[in-house]
């Protein structure tokens, strides 16, 4: 028996390729079409561009590298980039009070473990170093800030090599401001990138360069708020879309009284309104429409965690039988547990959705039916196996898809124009979603449930996982089959994406906009505008 179970609980991966374990794999191919569609809405922030100062210190860089260097090989640029990087890091430690920071923790070390007067930082700094303040090549500028340098166009490229260009008007006028705030403290601060050493009197008197030192009312804090709000009538589609997005942030913040966490912009945008029933006025028909394609982003979130919990739900079945089980019995025990945990069975999903009354206000979590209160409750149905996801987690998860289809056939929601260019099979979003529903609106309710579990999450699964394996050679399979049995492999479960709200906030309290406390006099200016 204690052999049994020591080969049961072993897993066996395919000989014929390499096993990569990663997070995050979007199992069911539906995160995808989320992060498409956010990524519209804040062009040129990321999730990892974590102050707007590093635009100005690129910017900067690449002008100063390019009029007292000139090299065009791309490895001294490198070499510039990462001990400019290495340096920031340096003066952020010693200082203290930065967040957002690349390399601080190696800074923080250095400082601590100084000998000498000097804290060498060229070693660290070189490409390959085993000693590295980051690992990754280009450091933090490849990993997070250089496409969206040039997604905003602070950024140009040449024509003759590869080193980027700051551009006209943008990138170079930024490049001045961030020269003009700091004086002659700019200066020195290229002198110490070129000797890979700095002393602890120089860091004092670098302070200036601090993410957080912007000064108020210079040029550069203006060029800042003008990326983020492009005020002269916004010349491309990004950035109007970007300024549309800041301007319902300050909105929300203004709504609240209060800095707003990146959870309830998207909640409060979703709902229209604040968790007290506030309404959230926005006056501006540019503005609605913006809000009403974050309205999809968060429907389509809420779609995804509810089938994710679904088959969270069926893996945790699964689990229970590690002999496995054949595909037909497997959703017969999943339904079933779902079903008996409805008061009536109703007769079809047509007669479900219109049993399932939507919230007054959304975002009320008092509200045991509201989105929020089902989507708290069914986010716990976990990822492995530390929490296990009950049939009244899963039969909430259906409840919330039929509130999705409610709202949608009561609002009137466009979903084609964001959801109906992406690949159906590739992109499985809140459209495909319902128009499978829809298409099964009048069949047995329990029908409609087996086929869900079978055909949206399970099968659907086993389809993402070989495209996986086939195009990036991921072994990220849940379930396997053997035998005409399926036997749980690993598990997932339900996870939100992130639509970059959380560098968007701290990109307006770096400019002056926002505080702790809420809207600054210049972030209240702009929002009432």
């Amino acid at each position: 028996m204690a052999e049994a179970a020591n080969e049961e609980s072993t897993t066996a991966f395919p000989e014929w390729t390499e096993y990569r374990k990663k997070n995050g794999l979007d199992p069911l191919g539906m995160q995808n079409s989320s992060v498409n569609l956010y990524q519209t809405f804040l062009p040129g922030i990321s999730n990892v561009t974590l102050r707007i100062r590093y635009y100005g210190l690129y910017a900067w860089l690449a002008q100063r590298y390019a009029k007292q260097v000139g090299d065009t090989d791309p490895n001294n640029w490198k070499r510039y980039v990462r001990r400019a990087e290495a340096l920031y890091a340096l003066v952020a430690s010693h200082h203290g009070g930065e967040s957002g920071v690349a390399g601080t923790d190696w800074a923080t070390k250095s400082l601590e473990n100084q000998i000498g007067e000097h804290i060498e930082f060229a070693a660290a700094a070189e490409p390959g170093s085993e000693n590295y303040y980051l690992k990754q090549a280009w450091g933090a500028f490849g990993a997070a800030y250089r496409s969206q340098l040039f997604e905003i166009g602070i950024f140009d490229r040449s024509d003759e090599h590869d080193i980027p260009l700051p551009s006209k008007p943008l990138g170079e006028g930024l490049a001045q401001a961030f020269e003009d705030t700091l004086g002659s403290t700019a200066d020195a601060y290229f002198s110490i990138i070129e000797q890979g050493e700095v002393s602890r009197k120089e860091l004092d008197n670098l302070a200036s360069v601090l993410p957080s030192r912007i000064a108020p009312g210079s040029t550069e804090q203006d060029l800042y708020e003008d990326i983020l709000l492009t005020r002269s009538n916004a010349p491309t589609a990004g950035a109007l879309s970007r300024k549309l997005s800041i301007q319902l942030i300050l909105k929300v913040a203004d709504l609240l009284g209060r800095e707003p966490r990146a959870e309830e912009i998207r909640w409060v945008l979703y709902a229209g309104q604040d968790q007290a029933g506030n309404a959230l006025d926005l006056d501006d028909p540019a503005l609605e429409a913006q809000r009403a394609r974050w309205w999809v982003y968060q429907a389509n979130d809420l779609c995804h965690i509810a089938n994710e919990t679904l088959l969270k739900f069926t893996l945790d079945v699964l689990g229970e039988h590690p002999a496995g089980l054949s595909m037909a019995r497997l959703i017969g025990l999943t339904a079933h547990a779902i079903l008996a945990e409805l008061e009536v069975e109703p007769s079809s999903w047509r007669a479900f959705i219109a049993s399932a009354e939507p919230a007054q206000n959304a975002f009320d979590e008092d509200d045991t039916d509201s989105e929020i209160s089902l989507a708290n409750e069914i986010i716990r149905a976990g990822r492995d196996d530390a929490r296990v996801c009950t049939p009244s987690v899963a039969a909430k998860a259906v409840l919330l898809l039929a509130i999705l289809h409610r709202r949608i056939e009561a609002t009137g929601a466009d979903l084609k124009e964001p959801l109906g260019g992406f690949n159906p099979d590739a992109f499985r979003s809140l459209l495909s979603e319902t128009r499978f529903l829809d298409r099964h609106l009048d069949a047995p309710f329990r029908t409609t449930i087996e086929r869900v579990l079978e055909e949206r999450v399970i099968r659907r699964h086993l389809w993402v996982a070989l495209r996986k394996l086939r195009h990036q050679g991921d072994y990220t399979f849940l379930i396997e089959t053997d035998d005409g049995k399926l036997r749980l492999r690993e598990k997932d479960g339900p996870v939100f994406t992130n639509p970059r709200l959380g560098p968007a906030i701290t990109f307006l309290k770096d400019v002056g906009l926002l505080s702790d406390e809420g809207l600054t006099s210049k972030g209240q200016e702009v929002a009432q505008t």
